[in-house]
């Protein structure tokens, strides 16, 4: 496969090279000259594929199911330029979401038709129950086993944990996941600073979707938003849809934080990318209308969409394209250990493609070389 006549962000250099790109085996073999033959990108932007490390499930399809496979959401996900993702695993009773790790371990073994199954993210169950968003978080107490059980259900694939910092021994299952391999992300929390920062301390080095779900900012008790919006250790997981975040608020994190520390993510759900309706997930309605997903009481339970939207909005605040790419490629695969494979176009890796215009319009995808839109 040879993608020619376009500008291509080389991951080496984190610039473009106007040229050519060779992928061989679904891998990426080399670079050339523009005029090289192959599909011509008429002069568009190439990318790496985007990531989704926190993300529920798609086109009807929930991600936290005790067995079968996702369905059509990886092939339409891959439509949107998501070419690899965490499944993501909702609060539930803890059997459940193990049960839930075990089919996603699973999944993640099976070739796919689309986006890749890059790993596990569980939501829980171990936040706050007083940020519990449109969740219901189970009434057990967290412990060091009960981290390790979690672990041993993922079966090797388990890579992100939300947990609040302020639960009952929240710093040793913290310190547990991190010594293996999984990175604890600070959310649906009511810590205060001092709870966000020994949270910090401990390992937990992300944050999941920045103001949603935390204690408020205050200029007297800053809380958990104040300590991951200025500590250069914590990445922070980002919803650009503008309806999770204001577009000034979406400003504000990119000031704080800069590319090199935010993870664009959808949080999308099973009723994302289906027309307006009422959809029943995990026994409760949701009720999606013009692109907002609430529950009966009007909170807000999910986006409505993939993470292309959440690009172009970034795109249409003048972030440049590389940047976008370093949120939504880049930090993604590192979170999820994948970067040796993933996240960025360079010799030896995976041939997971965006070719888009500047305003990341999508032009074609490619999944290992493959042609999908």
């Amino acid at each position: 496969m040879t993608i020619r006549n376009a500008r291509i962000l080389r991951g080496d250099t984190h610039t473009f090279e106007y040229g050519s790109l060779t992928a061989e085996n679904g891998v990426i073999a080399g670079f050339g000259d523009a005029d090289a033959d192959g599909f011509d990108a008429q002069g568009c932007f190439v990318l790496p594929g985007m990531i989704d490390t926190h993300i529920h499930g798609f086109v009807g399809e929930e991600f936290a199911r005790a067995d079968g496979d996702f369905g059509e959401a990886p092939k339409v996900l891959a439509r949107d330029g998501v070419t690899g993702f965490a499944a993501t695993v909702r609060c539930m009773p803890l059997e459940d979401m193990l049960a839930a790790d075990r089919n996603a371990a699973k999944v993640m073994k099976q070739p796919s038709c689309g986006a890749k199954v890059l790993g596990i993210h569980n939501e829980g169950p171990f936040v706050s129950f007083k940020r519990t968003g449109a969740m219901q978080p189970p009434e057990i107490t967290c412990t060091a086993e009960l981290a390790a059980a979690m672990v041993e259900a993922g079966e090797g694939a388990l890579r992100l944990v939300t947990v609040a910092p302020e639960r009952e021994h929240a710093l040793e299952a913290i310190a547990y996941w991190t010594a293996h391999g999984v990175n604890a992300t600070l959310g649906h929390t009511d810590a205060t600073y001092e709870q966000a920062l020994a949270g910090i301390d401990a390992g937990a080095h992300r944050a999941t979707h920045v103001f949603n779900a935390m204690r408020p900012l205050s200029h007297r008790e800053t809380g958990i938003l104040g300590a991951v919006l200025t500590d250069d250790r914590v990445c922070c997981e980002l919803i650009a849809d503008f309806v999770h975040l204001d577009p000034a608020a979406v400003k504000l994190v990119y000031r704080a934080k800069g590319a090199q520390r935010i993870t664009l993510i959808s949080d999308a759900g099973a009723q994302s990318g289906l027309p307006d309706g009422d959809y029943v997930v995990g026994g409760r309605v949701r009720h999606v209308r013009g692109g907002l997903c609430v529950t009966d009481e009007g909170v807000i339970c999910g986006s409505c969409f993939s993470m292309l939207k959440g690009a172009q909005n970034l795109r249409s605040l003048g972030i440049p394209l590389e940047e976008i790419a370093t949120m939504a490629s880049e930090n993604p695969a590192k979170a999820l250990g994948a970067f040796d494979r993933v996240g960025s176009i360079e010799i030896g890796k995976q041939a997971d493609l965006i070719v888009c215009d500047e305003h990341f319009t999508i032009r074609a995808v490619f999944v290992d070389g493959v042609q999908i839109q």
